[in-house]
């Protein structure tokens, strides 16, 4: 048998599998991933020349492509005098009435190539509204205020929530959160239902990819030596280039300076800890990373008393996410969370087909999932004929 045929024997034999789904048995998320989402009993077949989590990651991330997606964008004020953005496309005349939000992973913004392949699949299937939210100081804004986008930081979000809501009464909201924007969105869930908040009214349903579980343990395996020289390095380096956008506004530096923030250490920083350390905790109200990431941590969080449908996407082969980092078990006994494990797909992959560079599996599953829950939500909440 050739070195090919033997390739291939060992792909079809040990890398295409079916996607895990870890739920609470009989809980309505279970049952609607189970009886309506297509992707849970299909078998994920990962790009057959770099299937592994480090490969898919870059490939992912590399080789996609840039479609051209038109935009409007809408400006927003928030309360303490910062600005951030949504931007929306499909929003004239969609068939159906649901809103679909896009919350980006780190330094992420609506013109990075997994968000324009999120954003176009999601419209062209769906034919619906969708919006991706561009955090302060991303996408061509202004830092106005001595606030930057934080893990464990919900406010933005909550006010952009409350901003579709109030504009769009009418329609359901279905949030996408990625990476970093999975973090923001599930403890923002966790707040809100800590907080005895009644969101179903405002959020038809929520998913998370690729999201790290535990900062801590994110960070150490980004620190290992391979995962440095592959991510860890070009991460820091995109934190920085957007600290340098903001160095020639004087008003900002005037605001790092109360902050106690140290430019310099941030800007010769070697890893994404030590950027979080010098710049992003003591501009988020934290005295270091070690803080911010102990209040950002996920698997700590009330995560059982979440009271919308979650599913959660993520690979065991996540180098930014290991697998030992999720907390399987407590989510197991969440009423209404799913996850949704795949063996490979890496960090925001999940590619597929010989030729990578449209849409793959993370992109399906989202639109399966949303599909789901829009049906749902028009047939009635209440209507238990639809899950029997």
């Amino acid at each position: 048998m050739s070195a090919a045929s033997l390739y291939i024997v060992f792909y079809l034999t040990f890398v295409v599998r079916k996607p895990k789904i870890i739920a609470k048995p009989g809980s309505f998320i279970y049952r609607l991933i189970k009886q309506r989402c297509p992707f849970a009993t299909e078998l994920y077949w990962p790009t057959i020349w770099c299937y592994g989590g480090r490969a898919q990651t870059v490939v992912g991330g590399v080789l996609k492509s840039h479609p051209v997606v038109t935009y409007e964008r809408e400006i927003l004020g928030t309360r303490d005098g910062g600005e951030i953005a949504l931007d929306w496309c499909n929003t004239k005349n969609p068939t159906n009435p649901l809103t679909v939000l896009i919350l980006p992973g780190l330094t992420g913004t609506s013109q990075l190539g997994y968000v324009l392949h999120f954003v176009l699949h999601v419209a062209q299937k769906l034919n619906c509204a969708v919006v991706v939210l561009n955090n302060r100081g991303l996408g061509g804004l202004q830092l106005k205020t001595p606030r930057v986008c934080c893990a464990a930081d919900t406010e933005d979000l909550e006010y952009v929530i409350s901003h579709l809501k109030n504009k769009q009464p009418r329609r359901p909201v279905m949030v996408a959160g990625i990476s970093l924007g999975g973090i923001i969105l599930t403890n923002f869930l966790c707040k809100m239902a800590e907080g005895k908040s009644d969101i179903t009214d405002e959020i038809l349903g929520a998913a998370i990819i690729s999201t790290p579980w535990d900062l801590f343990k994110t960070s150490n395996s980004l620190e290992q030596p391979l995962n440095r020289l592959l991510f860890n390095r070009h991460l820091t380096k995109l934190l920085q280039n957007v600290l340098k956008e903001h160095l020639s506004s004087t008003k900002f530096q005037e605001m790092t300076l109360k902050l106690n923030c140290d430019i310099n250490s941030g800007l010769n920083s070697s890893t994404v800890r030590e950027f979080d350390d010098k710049i992003i905790a003591p501009m988020s109200g934290f005295k270091d990373c070690n803080e911010y990431y102990a209040a950002a941590t996920l698997h700590t969080k009330p995560l059982c008393k979440i009271n919308i449908p979650l599913l959660c996407l993520n690979a065991a082969d996540d180098p930014f996410a290991p697998e030992e980092s999720i907390p399987f078990e407590l989510l197991s006994r969440c009423p209404n969370i799913a996850m949704v494990l795949t063996k490979h797909g890496g960090h925001v992959g999940f590619t597929e087909g010989l030729f990578p560079r449209g849409a793959g599996l993370m992109e399906k599953v989202i639109v399966q999932y949303s599909q789901a829950l829009f049906e749902h939500w028009s047939q009635g909440r209440h209507d238990s004929s639809f899950m029997n």
